[in-house]
């Protein structure tokens, strides 16, 4: 299967909003296909940025494909990401970067722990931040 004869029926949608224009970036991930060599192919689209912005990546199964769909779209919107939004704070796209795995398990695994760690630390920085007692008011 081609690109040119792929579905063009997605399974995903995000909608991104462009600021301060308020104009919607739309990003389609179809369904993961699977191609006569045996590997998967998903094909994603970015529509609102200029010209629609059509890809496709190929994995090993179907999984893969997404997953790989899905860090090539956030490539593509790297350029543009401090004018885009998801939740309205500018730059947020809701599509964190993927721990790499292409080291091999132990390397991955080892990123994941790091990762893990520093968000038990902010969490905890959060907590004694918010339980911590409000500094006395200036006196004039």
């Amino acid at each position: 299967m081609d690109l040119g004869t792929a579905s063009t029926t997605a399974i995903a949608t995000r909608r991104l909003t462009l600021v301060p224009s308020g104009r919607p970036v739309l990003i389609e991930l179809d369904a993961p296909v699977r191609r006569r060599s045996g590997e998967w192919m998903c094909v994603h689209r970015i529509r609102g940025i200029g010209r629609v912005r059509t890809g496709r990546a190929i994995g090993e199964d179907g999984v893969q494909a997404l997953q790989l769909a899905l860090a090539a779209v956030r490539q593509s919107l790297e350029p543009f990401a401090a004018q885009l939004t998801w939740t309205g704070e500018p730059g947020e796209l809701g599509l964190p970067e993927a721990i790499p795995d292409y080291f091999g398990g132990e390397f991955r695994r080892r990123l994941e722990r790091l990762v893990r760690l520093e968000t038990e630390r902010e969490a905890q920085r959060l907590k004694d931040t918010a339980l911590a007692p409000a500094a006395p008011a200036a006196r004039r």
